[in-house]
This record gives C-alpha cells, structure tokens and sequence, in this order.
C-alpha cells in the first residue's frame, strides 16, 4: 500500500537521523543503482556517473539531520541529483558537442526553478497515470511497485504467467513515461528515483 511504504520511509528517515549507518546503507541499496543509470543516460561516462552517485550520497549524509521524515526522501535525493547533474552539464557547457547534445534534447536549465513544486507536479502526473492504467495493469504495477511483491509472487497470487505480469509491467511502465514526458531532465530523473 502507498501509504505503508511512506511509513516505512519515514522510519528510516528518522534512523538516519540518529546516524545509524545502517539506516544510510539501506538508502544507498534503494537508490543508487537508479541514480547512477540516471546519470549515465546524459552523461554517457562511467566515471562521472560514478561520481554523481558518490557525491549524492555523500551530500545525504552530511545533511541527515536535517531531513524532514515528513518531507519525501525521494525529493530529497530527487533535489541533489537533479542539481549535481546539471552542474557537471555546466562544466561540459563550453565543448560544442555538448551543447549540440542541449539543443537536441531540449534540455532547458533554468536558474529559478522551484524543485519541490516540480517534484510535487511530476508525483502528480505519476499518480494520475497510474489510475488511468486498465484495472489489471494498475493491480500488477501497485502489488509489485507498492507492495514490493516478485513477479513470480504476483503471478502465483493472480494465477497468470510470469510472462503475463512481464508484459503488463513493461506496458505499464511505458504508459506512465510517456504521461510524464521526455522533455526535460526533470522528468527523466522522477522516472528513474521514483517509478522504476
């Protein structure tokens, strides 16, 4: 359920504010690997990718105590990368070949953006895809997005195929990047922390 998982984030938020490295550990688990395949996806470099996720979490943990566990964790992480990301663009800005790539991807930096609204209106559009998904589609993507359930438990819960569940899962995750659309690196980066 959405709301047991807030719960549980907000738990470990509150540990991580104790210091317990544990708690940070369990962090790291949940989001690095999405971050890092965020940040290589521009930035097509290992190493930079690399250092965005080391600089990530290291900036998590020097601000632990100052996360509101009643403030999203996802935000949280959602505000670090999306700036760190765009500082390494700023730092490629005066080789042409990165600009062309701006350009081509229409990726708009603005210096005035307000994070927490873009991420409340990305959450927004997330959820609202989510109920227009067809009634079967939307129980298999919350039983293993929301519940964390395998495939293979939903499959035996449901009596389908795993193949079944492969397939609405993958549609699913198509309709809902696109309802979020491709334009900006906002968007990409919501995708990768918080659908995925």
């Amino acid at each position: 359920m959405p709301g047991t998982n807030k719960h549980i984030e907000q738990k470990l938020v509150v540990r991580l504010r104790k210091s317990e490295s544990r708690a940070f550990d369990e962090v790291f688990n949940l989001y690095a690997r999405r971050v890092y395949h965020f940040a290589y996806s521009f930035l097509k470099n290992k190493q930079d990718s690399e250092g965005i996720v080391q600089e990530v979490f290291l900036r998590v943990w020097k601000n632990r105590k100052k996360i509101d566990e009643y403030y999203s964790l996802k935000a949280f992480l959602f505000t670090i990368s999306y700036n760190l990301i765009i500082d390494k663009f700023r730092e490629r800005v005066k080789y042409l070949k990165y600009k062309e790539f701006l350009e081509k991807n229409a990726i708009h930096f603005g210096y005035e953006t307000d994070k927490e609204i873009e991420y409340s209106e990305l959450k927004e559009s997330y959820t609202n895809a989510i109920e227009h998904l067809p009634e079967r589609r939307k129980v298999i993507y919350k039983m293993h997005r929301n519940e964390g359930l395998s495939y293979r438990e939903i499959a035996k819960k449901l009596n389908i195929s795993i193949k079944t569940v492969e397939n609405q899962m993958t549609s699913a995750l198509k309709f809902i990047r696109e309802r979020l659309g491709h334009e900006t690196l906002a968007a990409v980066l919501f995708y990768f922390l918080v659908v995925i």
